[in-house]
């Protein structure tokens, strides 16, 4: 019969592992930029965001670009870690951009370098393609 001293740290160490949240490999904090493009109309312009861990897998992320090439826009989602693959993530969550557009979903995946995302509203659907700044 093993000492109790041989079995401790084993298994302490094996509750330790279990206890604690794994961190998301991939880090997606910072700036990006790249492009937009509507699916719908063939629309399309350059694109900036600031990724911010909130916690929890999720990222505040600030979007901001030109729609026809000089009305500016702007707004924030929360987007959701819902898979992580070690190398690469996939992020879900959706925004309320007002009366005029409504619900926007989005549905991202992501490396360290990569993000491309799939948008979709009632009235709109396309892909946002960012890298990181200075990459």
């Amino acid at each position: 019969m093993p000492r109790p001293r041989q079995w401790l740290a084993p298994l302490l160490a094996l509750v330790l592992t279990l206890a604690v949240s794994p961190a998301l490999a991939v880090d997606l904090s910072g700036c990006w930029q790249g492009t937009w493009e509507s699916t719908s109309t063939g629309h399309s312009g350059l694109l900036r965001a600031t990724f911010t861990p909130c916690g929890d897998g999720r990222y505040a992320v600030d979007f901001s670009g030109r729609f026809f090439r000089i009305l500016p826009f702007r707004y924030s989602v929360t987007l959701r870690v819902v898979e992580d693959r070690g190398d690469c993530v996939t992020l879900a969550g959706s925004s309320w951009l007002g009366r005029m557009f409504g619900t926007f979903s989005y549905r991202a995946s992501a490396d360290d370098c990569r993000f491309e995302a799939c948008y979709s509203s009632a009235k709109d659907n396309g892909i946002f393609r960012l890298s990181r700044s200075g990459r």
